[in-house]
């Protein structure tokens, strides 16, 4: 009797030990889709109110989304860092833009260990060396030239268009699997200029302001005073976003053709969130149109529009369909253990910046983070800003520029309110693991040229 029970235990429990040390027959295939300046609120899953998105709101539909989803930087290149190393860009005492990753093992170097056929597709910004073999990388290929950048090519269809047509044909090429794939647009980041053919879909769309939050009045403002116009602004907006779910639409369908939807990871991700400063100046400039929701703040700053974006993971029988997950605090840093932990890598934990969080991926419930969340330019005078649990801790650097800051992000996730008047007991908590950690830190940084967009 006793071993029938054990039996039947052990039976139970395959399942579960079967997604977290995936054999060589059932790897998943992985493709992550990063798109670069894409607000929280573009997406019509996450409540844009015109936005146009059926192919990645098909992710969040047959998928999970959610809700607290924390980029590692508020530009691309540190965001971009904490995906591929699982590490806080501020631990690189060079931008990794200009130096690279240094000695810190990548996700890709991982899994090309374990027989994964590796590719990367769209924009680099992270190292000076994007050839073949770069981070384990089997095959690259980036550049303006493939995205209508400085080379002028231009494509009715978008001006990721071209990036998805390499991501294609990688997946057409190793459909056999295993293979992992960076499909890491441009789209929406300036200049947002989508073709007139694209544009044309939007005509007669005028933007009612009361359908946006405040956040939003002030670009309005802005682009007004410097005699641009909104609706046309908003229109080749969402023309350039509208031709970015085309793009992801063909990707999707190619998988299903080839009989892999139900073993590919598909992730949605933004590297940051919109620009909210730099609408009113003129020009191309008009079309920033993007939106963060009613989070303050945006890309270059550390305030929850620059950090908190789209996270939406699909993988069909294993994540859960339909499902929103609001109380998972989860980070880009966690993309590499998570992936690992799936994959059936093994890694030392203690090594990296991120946590394990497959167990919220797959439904079994929150991710309850062990470590704190940590934010910092890579500048020794910059502002700090710890994560952990409920609170989200500001701490200037100079007098002049303000008082620490602290923040319920439960009750508060605007950030709006600072009660660190009324919580010194949290206050001094985490400002002790603040300044611990920036202790770790490089004392000097090495100056680059590279600009941090």
């Amino acid at each position: 009797m006793k071993h029938a029970i054990f039996a039947l235990v052990l039976s139970l429990l395959a399942p579960l030990t079967a997604l977290h040390a995936a054999t060589p027959d059932t790897k998943p295939n992985i493709v992550f889709i990063l798109a670069d300046d894409l607000g929280r609120g573009d997406l019509h899953c996450y409540g844009h109110p015109y936005a146009r998105t059926p192919n990645i709101d098909s992710l969040a539909r047959d998928g999970t989304r959610f809700m607290q989803y924390h980029a590692t930087g508020c530009t691309c290149c540190p965001s971009r860092t904490g995906l591929m190393t699982s590490r806080f860009p501020a631990t690189y005492a060079t931008y990794p833009a200009n130096g690279g990753f240094a000695s810190h093992v990548t996700i890709t170097e991982l899994l090309k260990k374990q027989g994964y056929a590796t590719g990367h597709f769209g924009k680099w910004h992270i190292g000076p060396v994007d050839k073949p073999g770069t981070y384990g990388i089997d095959d690259i290929i980036s550049g303006d030239e493939q995205a209508g950048g400085k080379k002028k090519h231009v494509d009715e269809r978008g001006r990721d268009a071209r990036i998805y047509d390499d991501a294609i044909k990688f997946v057409e090429q190793h459909k056999n699997g295993p293979f992992y794939m960076n499909v890491w647009g441009h789209i929406p980041h300036n200049p947002v200029s989508p073709t007139d053919a694209l544009v044309k879909r939007w005509t007669g769309l005028k933007v009612s302001e009361n359908d946006f939050p405040s956040q939003m009045q002030g670009k309005f403002d802005d682009v007004r005073k410097a005699g641009g116009d909104v609706d046309d602004g908003m229109r080749r907006y969402l023309a350039d976003i509208e031709s970015l779910d085309d793009a992801v639409g063909r990707l999707l369908k190619r998988i299903d053709e080839l009989g892999l939807r139900e073993n590919t990871i598909v992730v949605f991700n933004s590297d940051q969130g919109a620009d909210m400063t730099k609408a009113g100046n003129g020009g191309l400039r008009f079309n920033q149109m993007g939106y963060n929701g009613p989070q303050r703040g945006g890309k270059h700053t550390n305030w929850q529009g620059g950090l908190d974006v789209p996270w939406i993971v699909r993988w069909p029988s294993h994540v859960p369909a339909g499902r929103t997950d609001e109380q998972s605090v989860i980070s880009g840093a966690d993309w590499l253990p998570t992936l690992c932990a799936i994959t059936g890598v093994r890694i030392n934990a203690a090594d990296f910046d991120g946590e394990d969080a497959s167990a919220a991926w797959l439904g079994k419930g929150p991710h309850v983070r062990t470590k704190p969340l940590f934010w910092k330019t890579s500048s020794p005078g910059s502002d700090s800003f710890i994560r952990e649990g409920q609170w989200k801790l500001r701490r200037p650097t100079r007098r002049k520029d303000g008082e620490l800051e602290l923040y319920d992000m439960v009750a508060d996730p605007a950030e709006v309110k600072n009660v660190a008047a009324q919580r010194p007991e949290i206050v001094k908590q985490l400002s002790a693991k603040l300044e611990a950690w920036i202790a770790t830190l490089p004392k000097e940084y090495i100056k680059t040229d590279d600009k941090q967009d």
